[in-house]
């Protein structure tokens, strides 16, 4: 019989999550003092001076954060570990090193939009491209401030709002005082943090279970682990396929270090073009350990749990709820590891709100306030001020929308989705641009507009629809004798196959949403491109497309025309 004994947090566990807190904002200060008076080189780009270890680190917990930390155990527990295919994704990683690193490393950007405008000459692909970037990160970051504030609300008396409001203004805080090095050192800090709470997790479950074979015998034995599990269909309305998930973890990973502010920004960062190298290839070992950790940490808690499941013993409301749940039900027997755990989360959401908001300070002032004439003017420490305040407004902002962010379905689903549903644009944008010379601002502005707007719907309307997924059984059969088991509501599952066309075409799986809205800005932008002309055989400066198609390009000659909006401006360090 399993027993669900309960806990509460101690004044220990409060303090090392408190702990946690102080020390991501002493880093904020330190950094903050480090460079009071200087411009936005040192707040965007940490004077160009940071090494690979640090920045690898900061590229990992940036993308993983509180949504994976949390979601991908519950997919574990409620689905299978068949989402380890992703993990394919890695193999973009190289790709990314190899192709596109020197290629933005050379052109020392700050934002990446501005190579949309240097490319095309275009003023509105880059802030369309701004725009987008923007919506996708605020989206995302509402997901990743709820996903803790949810944890803690699970296993403590601490209210959600508080919760929400705490983190989002604490990681904004401290990455508007201290800039990109703050963000960069505590993301470092936050990746041990991580790695800690999660290997706490397994030790002490593996203790209580009886082992790593024991843990795996459960698996196998209600089809979370397995050969049997693995979904070898090729169909895009499965939810989740080998290779449905194992190509979606490819193009996101390349969508992710091919073109998104928080990584270029960071590429740009670096002492030297080697260390810029180094902080992408020690991604795999880093991502490929915290991945393996959260499928165990997954297989971990369905032993526990597998003859008393919480979600069906009324004793959770969301399965996103069952890690937090786990750390309170049984941590709490060594004093301090339940705030450790809650630490972590809490670190990983940290990590990725701080990134953002850096990242949307710098495409607001380079892509749109550094164009007015009269901001351009100020002295430079007045524009380092304003883009820190940037920053602080944009996790307000973020801090609003995370209220929302209950409604969006599973936090890992959600975060996913839209993320995904941007992305994939916004790569067609930047594919277009680098290595398609006939394209042209028109091709690539409706691309990125129409790819989104056509991957968002599919994601809301799936949403709307009522698209649910199916659990696997879980059993309460081994719960305790005192424990009065709810009668939970039967809602009615909403199944693909169950609907007609064209409503069965929202049920396309979440996974293939990058995809789709990469495919769809792919053949936009080219039929745009060519019934407008073209690139209409103007010069293209050779090192604004890629290597690989100089050979074809309209002109030989090595030099940038300016059209009509003005001379293009940036923040020149």
């Amino acid at each position: 019989m399993t027993s669900v004994s309960g806990g509460t947090f101690t004044w220990l566990d409060y303090g090392v999550f408190i702990l946690m807190l102080l020390a991501s904002l002493l880093v904020g200060f330190y950094f903050a003092y480090k460079s009071r008076n200087k411009a936005n080189d040192e707040f965007l780009l940490g004077s160009r001076s940071l090494t690979c270890v640090p920045v690898s680190m900061s590229l990992v917990v940036t993308y993983i954060s509180a949504i994976a930390l949390q979601g991908s155990p519950a997919e574990i527990y409620y689905h299978n570990i068949q989402t380890v295919c992703g993990n394919v994704g890695l193999l973009a990683v190289p790709i990314a090193a190899l192709v596109f690193v020197p290629f933005y490393y050379e052109l020392q950007l700050v934002s990446v939009n501005q190579y949309l405008e240097m490319r095309y000459h275009s003023l509105a692909a880059r802030r369309v491209a701004s725009a987008l970037f923007i919506i996708q990160i605020l989206l995302n970051q509402a997901v990743v401030i709820y996903a803790p504030a949810l944890a803690l609300n699970a296993v403590t008396d601490f209210p959600l709002w508080v919760s929400i409001v705490t983190v989002g203004t604490i990681a904004s805080f401290y990455t508007a005082i201290g800039g990109l090095k703050a963000v960069v050192w505590t993301d470092a800090l936050q990746f041990m943090v991580l790695l800690g709470g999660i290997v706490a997790v397994i030790i002490k479950g593996m203790i209580e279970i009886g082992g790593l074979g024991k843990v795996w015998e459960i698996a196998v034995k209600h089809d979370r682990a397995g050969p049997q599990i693995f979904n070898w269909k090729v169909d895009v309305f499965e939810r989740h396929t080998v290779f449905g998930i194992a190509w979606s973890g490819f193009h996101s990973t390349l969508s992710t270090y091919c073109c998104s502010q928080t990584a270029i920004q960071r590429y740009s960062s670096m002492k030297n073009l080697k260390h810029a190298y180094m902080s992408m290839f020690l991604i795999i070992p880093y991502y490929a350990l915290l991945s393996f950790l959260m499928v165990l940490t997954g297989l971990v808690l369905f032993a526990t749990y597998a003859e008393c499941d919480p979600l069906k013993a009324g004793l959770i409301s969301s399965k996103d709820q069952i890690l937090p749940f786990y750390v309170i039900d049984r941590l709490n027997t060594v004093p301090g590891l339940a705030g450790l755990f809650t630490a972590c989360l809490f670190s990983g959401a940290l990590s990725t709100i701080s990134s953002g908001v850096n990242s949307q300070a710098a495409v607001t002032w380079e892509d749109w306030l550094v164009m007015i004439p009269r901001c351009a003017s100020l002295p430079k420490s007045t524009q380092a001020f304003i883009t820190k305040i940037l920053a602080l407004v944009y996790g307000m902002i973020a801090v609003g929308l995370a209220f929302l962010a209950g409604s969006m379905g599973g936090v890992l689903q959600a975060a996913i989705a839209v993320t995904f549903a941007v992305a994939g644009p916004l790569m067609a944008a930047f594919i277009m641009a680098i290595f398609m010379p006939f394209t042209n601002a028109k091709g690539s502005c409706a691309a990125m507009i129409l790819g989104t707007v056509i991957a968002l719907g599919f994601h809301f309307g799936s949403i709307a629809v009522g698209i649910t997924p199916e659990l696997l059984p879980t059993s309460t059969d081994g719960c305790p004798a005192n424990l009065t088991i709810p009668t939970l509501p039967q809602t009615p599952i909403v199944r693909v196959s169950d609907l007609d066309y064209p409503k069965k075409l929202l049920g396309l799986s979440y996974t293939l949403l990058g995809t789709l809205g990469f495919l769809v800005a792919i053949v936009i932008g080219i039929f745009i491109s060519i019934i407008t002309g073209g690139n209409g055989g103007r010069p293209i400066k050779k090192n604004l497309v890629h290597k690989w198609v100089h050979w074809c390009l309209p002109d030989p000659d090595d030099s940038v025309h300016i059209h009509s909006h003005g001379e293009m401006k940036t923040t020149h360090f």
